[in-house]
């Protein structure tokens, strides 16, 4: 699969065609707006598309951005998608689960992408004109997951939906929505692995290399996706409250998965590149590489932390757990306020993280996590343990997936 670095967030690819004329279109982020200065089609195929056209923006933002239409009440839509405080917003986005409850009812009683244009306004809606998927509900879906390649376009994952016009009857317009949220860019520079020992300063660099990390765990809905895609329904995780967690696999399993969809397990030099922030950003061939020990602060001793190895009483803050969910904070799924200096989460705290790790197979783990005490030494970057691939209910461990693509 080949993106472009110049283009971040990622294209969308959205494949269209009429009932009558057969067009395929790549939709970018932007487009010109020439909606407005154009005659009206004298055809209704014609007017069907430039409608389509002028959706775009409406039908991405849906997409991309599902936990901006989510209302503070939530959902209305408990046998799709359960709307729970714990779990941030950022999980509706990309999310085609919440695809499927907009377009049912769950957030607005009657949707539809509302366009005006040629002087008239258009009612863009989409159609449940896919099969239900009994492991969720007996309801006809408003999407269809794929796995790429499809109809010569190169993508690995991608979400079929079919689009009406009211005011254009008898006329549909499938489109592929890809995951734009789900990973996020590593910028080219010098990176350092570890700790700097005497002797010893492991660095490297992914000049010319286009890698793209997962921003959280992957999460049993996408392991669920998984599963129906390969004919292992009976695997699928049912309980709904149970699908923005972590998906717990052991260490075969989580790479099947990444594989399937054209990815890997997240190595270790990755995960120390995503977390230990650079001294200066703005220069990726700095004469030395920092190894800060937290994503925050370079000295630990500065942050809650290194307060809480000093004094044994101290009290936990909403912030601290934001940064870093430790033993005592309230359990959260997809918070953003841990994000890293390129927008990876999760750097500290949270969930034991599965590794891969080439240089030292030995440390393969993230071993700070939720369920350590803030004062525990285990609490700073460059800090591993080795896990032996297989599952413990008592210490969960997550994973992430990472991809390098092609120019």
């Amino acid at each position: 699969m080949s993106r472009d670095n110049s283009i971040i967030p990622k294209i969308i690819v959205i494949l269209g065609f009429l009932s009558v004329v057969g067009i395929i279109l790549l939709f970018f982020r932007s487009r010109p707006d020439f909606q407005n200065k154009i005659n009206r089609p004298s055809s209704p195929e014609k007017l069907f598309a430039q409608v389509i056209l002028a959706a775009e923006p409406k039908i991405i933002k849906l997409w991309e951005e599902g936990d901006r239409f989510i209302k503070k009440d939530g959902l209305t839509c408990e046998n799709e998608i359960l709307f729970e405080k714990g779990v941030g917003r950022s999980y509706y986005q990309c999310q085609p689960h919440f695809w499927q409850c907009y377009w049912s009812g769950g957030v607005k009683k009657k949707p539809a992408l509302k366009i005006d244009l040629f002087g008239q306004s258009f009612h863009v809606r989409a159609k449940a004109n896919f099969q239900s998927i009994p492991q969720y509900s007996t309801d006809s879906r408003y999407y269809e997951i794929l796995k790429g390649p499809y109809e010569g376009l190169n993508f690995h994952y991608g979400v079929l939906v079919e689009l009406s016009i009211d005011e254009v009857p008898g006329m549909s317009w499938p489109l592929i929505l890809t995951d734009t949220c789900r990973d996020v860019f590593l910028p080219e520079r010098i990176y350092g692995y570890g700790k700097t020992t005497r002797g010893e300063d492991f660095t490297w660099d992914n000049f010319g290399r286009k890698i793209f990390i997962d921003k959280f765990y992957v999460s049993n809905q996408q392991v669920n996706e998984w599963h129906l895609l390969r004919g292992q329904s009976e695997l699928i995780t049912k309980d709904r409250s149970l699908w923005p967690a972590p998906a717990l696999l052991s260490s075969k399993d989580q790479a099947a998965y990444c594989s399937f969809w054209g990815k890997r397990v997240l190595e270790a030099k990755l995960f120390d590149a995503a977390t230990m922030t650079p001294t200066d950003q703005k220069n990726p061939l700095p004469d030395q590489v920092a190894r800060p020990q937290t994503p925050w602060q370079r000295d630990i001793g500065k942050s809650f932390l290194g307060m809480a190895r000093i004094n044994p009483d101290y009290q936990l803050t909403p912030l601290d757990c934001q940064l870093a969910q430790v033993k005592g904070c309230t359990h959260k799924l997809y918070t953003t306020d841990s994000v890293t200096w390129m927008g990876m989460n999760y750097a500290l705290g949270f969930y034991p993280e599965a590794l891969v790790n080439y240089r030292e197979p030995n440390k393969n783990l993230k071993t700070s996590s939720r369920f350590q005490d803030p004062s525990s030494p285990v609490h700073e970057l460059g800090i591993l343990g080795k896990w032996k691939g297989v599952q413990d209910k008592e210490v969960p461990v997550a994973f992430r997936c990472y991809e390098e693509v092609s120019l």
